[in-house]
């Protein structure tokens, strides 16, 4: 007990000093870069999770794998993400931000039965992004310069309740309820040279919602796991904050608020996925929809929302519980394609990524997991846009106890 409140404290106060420095510009579309899953485990496996059983994961993205845990556990985790971005003019930009991956914890109540519940904060949307460019345009005959300096920060987070539960020999069955909120902020600042004017402008957006989602895994044969999930909700709330503020020489002269109460639809997300053993490990696929068609936040002109896709394959064997150090390593590896959920100027946009891993054992039930991801965003038609070149790292810290005892049964 004593080493899960020493690893809550830790990431307390890892949690008081994360910070953003700017990131990825395609951040600003929609609600920003989403997380499908949460842990430096499942980012080594590109992540795939939906079919993909592990000792010691604890699997929010298909929670009727909650049960594969075999002891409680606490888990928090680090990521950090850098940037390289290549504008049309040929120009390169590098930036970075990084954050508290999640804090989950899984209690394994009775492994016999598969019965797990688990809860937690964990990230669903990241919005980190600053951009600064040069304007120039005429006013009077005059030629008039200035610049233009975008920021993006915020993103959206879900308080996690999910259960699980073996039904049979070979299906389980498990539920979610995810409270989602979050404050999303862009910013714009545009001052012109010279004696003339400057202007702040935002946009805030305060999202609260909920989404439901239940899950099954059937162990179809010895060879074979299928998985699938579904995740919905009923419309969220919104509440939008504009203000604008102008400045000229002689100081403010104008400041304007503007506060909206509206509503929007949540995403619809729903996939299945595959997994078959190989030696002491797993390999497995994912498939993945993502409708946020019916989303009404942050809508511009410049870009739209879609049903993204995903596909992924992964890989994962656990370490050996004796030997050397080297021998009880586990090892992670994976690939994924993914079409995002929003498109700009009429593209789509798409991320692919290869993905790789360790989970390294620290004594008892302790384990660090970190994951490596690398790739590329942007649009694949050739056309001359924005392009990104992703580096991802995540690192998890897991403790486990036993705190549920098995008792016998007739």
């Amino acid at each position: 007990m004593r080493q899960i409140l020493v690893v809550a404290a830790v990431i307390a106060i890892t949690q008081a000093v994360a910070h953003g420095q700017g990131g990825s510009n395609y951040s600003a579309l929609g609600i920003g870069d989403l997380r499908p899953t949460v842990g430096g485990l499942y980012d080594g496996m590109g992540g795939t999770a939906i079919a993909m059983p592990t000792p010691h994961g604890i699997n929010v993205v298909n929670p009727a794998l909650l049960g594969f845990a075999t002891t409680t556990r606490l888990q928090g985790g680090y990521r950090f993400n850098q940037h390289v971005i290549s504008n049309p003019d040929g120009r390169t930009l590098a930036q970075n931000n990084g954050g508290i991956d999640g804090l989950v914890a899984m209690f394994s109540v009775d492994t016999a039965y598969g019965f797990g519940i688990s809860f937690g904060l964990l990230p669903y949307s990241d919005v980190s992004y600053w951009v600064r460019r040069s304007l120039t345009s005429g006013l009077d005959g005059l030629s008039v310069t200035g610049s233009s300096e975008q920021r993006g920060s915020g993103g959206s987070s879900m308080v996690h309740l999910g259960s699980s539960v073996r039904l049979g020999r070979d299906l389980r069955l498990g539920i979610a309820v995810n409270g989602m909120f979050g404050v999303l902020t862009y910013e714009d600042d545009v001052v012109a040279n010279g004696p003339f004017n400057a202007v702040e402008s935002s946009q805030s957006y305060d999202i609260r919602g909920f989404l439901f989602k239940g899950g099954l895994l059937w162990h179809a044969t010895d060879w074979l796991n299928l998985g699938g999930y579904v995740m919905a909700g009923n419309d969220g709330s919104v509440y939008i904050t504009r203000r604008a503020t102008g400045y000229q020489a002689s100081g403010v002269f104008y400041d304007t608020t503007q506060i909206e109460e509206t509503f929007t639809g949540m995403p619809l997300t729903y996939g299945i996925g595959i997994s078959t053993p190989i030696d002491r490990g797993y390999l497995g696929m994912d498939l993945e929809v993502q409708d946020f068609t019916a989303l009404t936040v942050n809508v511009r002109d410049d870009a739209g929302y879609t049903t993204g896709l995903r596909a992924s394959l992964g890989y994962t064997q656990p370490g050996h519980p004796i030997g050397s150090f080297w021998k009880q390593l586990g090892v992670q590896g994976g690939l994924s394609a993914q079409r995002l959920y929003t498109t700009f100027r009429g593209r789509d946009l798409w991320e692919l990524m290869g993905a790789g891993g360790l989970s390294i054992p620290l004594g008892g039930h302790a384990m660090i997991d970190a994951g490596v991801q690398l790739g590329y965003r942007g649009v694949v038609d050739g056309s001359n846009e924005l392009n990104e070149f992703v580096g991802r790292l995540t690192v998890t810290v897991s403790i486990g106890e036993t705190w549920f005892k098995p008792f016998a049964r007739d």
